[in-house]
């Protein structure tokens, strides 16, 4: 196992379905179809990436039976943990959420979300129009938010996206304009956090070709400045288990803006 930063360069983990289920499952989600998992409140759900292109999609209604407020979607090579972290957040806005509320997500400027670029040091431009873009020092991963209208769900456009452009994991992560700006901001939050993550050593290759990667092995600098969360994985096992933890932190283990088509298991 090594240990690679920054996160724009980290790919998928293996596995990483089935261990996003079982760190859900966990929780008390409901699994009713094999790429379907929906928390019990019918308000919060997950598809799994099926099909040519797989995907991620993540999803949030104000009320069990209801349409969908808001979703991310997101190619399958993107990290885990951004994904883990970003359902963990959705999860405590529907528990803070005072009981019989009607829209427990509440819509905001959306443009918020991006605020943990900015304190991670990445750069920012606004535009004529208004939308705010954040690009990271090596310039491989992009972050844009753009003035919400009534034409990003009309016409079923993006209202953000957050790109990367590394190597290992090419993705481009599309918030639909309902998104709450909570939940963009634990997404942001989790991929420009300087904490390792954990992945295979084949990702040792890259420091030929990118001499800004960061990538250490555990077997050669032993445990000495790892994260607790990073020893914490070592210590289960060779391929990292998600865990419960608070957005800030990573799990070990660990966007078409469209809304879902299939609601029929909300």
């Amino acid at each position: 196992m090594v240990a690679v930063t920054p996160r724009h360069f980290v790919g998928p983990l293996h596995d990483d379905e089935r261990l996003l289920a079982e760190f859900l499952t966990d929780r008390g989600w409901q699994q009713p179809r094999e790429d379907r998992l929906i928390r019990s409140c019918g308000r919060l759900g997950v598809h799994l990436p099926r099909g040519t292109f797989p995907e991620w999609t993540v999803w949030g209604a104000q009320h069990h039976g209801a349409q969908i407020a808001w979703s991310l979607t997101v190619r399958s090579s993107v990290p885990i943990e951004l994904l883990a972290a970003t359902v963990t957040e959705a999860e405590v806005i529907l528990d803070e959420a005072p009981a019989g509320a009607r829209e427990p997500y509440v819509r905001g400027l959306l443009a918020l979300g991006l605020i943990p670029l900015a304190r991670a040091g990445w750069t920012d431009e606004v535009n004529p129009r208004g939308a705010v873009t954040f690009r990271p020092p090596d310039g491989y991963a992009n972050a844009v938010a753009k003035v919400p209208s009534g034409l990003h769900e009309l016409r079923g456009r993006a209202a953000a996206t957050v790109s990367s452009y590394g190597p290992n994991s090419y993705w481009e992560a599309q918030f639909t304009t309902g998104t709450p700006s909570r939940v963009l901001a634990a997404f942001t939050r989790e991929l420009a956090s300087d904490e390792p993550l954990l992945r295979t050593a084949d990702f040792r290759d890259l420091t030929y070709t990118r001499p800004h990667v960061t990538i250490r092995s555990l077997a050669e600098t032993g445990e000495e400045g790892l994260s607790p969360a990073a020893l914490a994985a070592r210590s289960k096992s060779s391929a990292p288990t998600p865990a419960p933890a608070p957005v800030s932190s990573t799990p070990s283990a660990a966007p078409a803006t469209a809304a879902p088509a299939n609601t029929a298991g909300r």
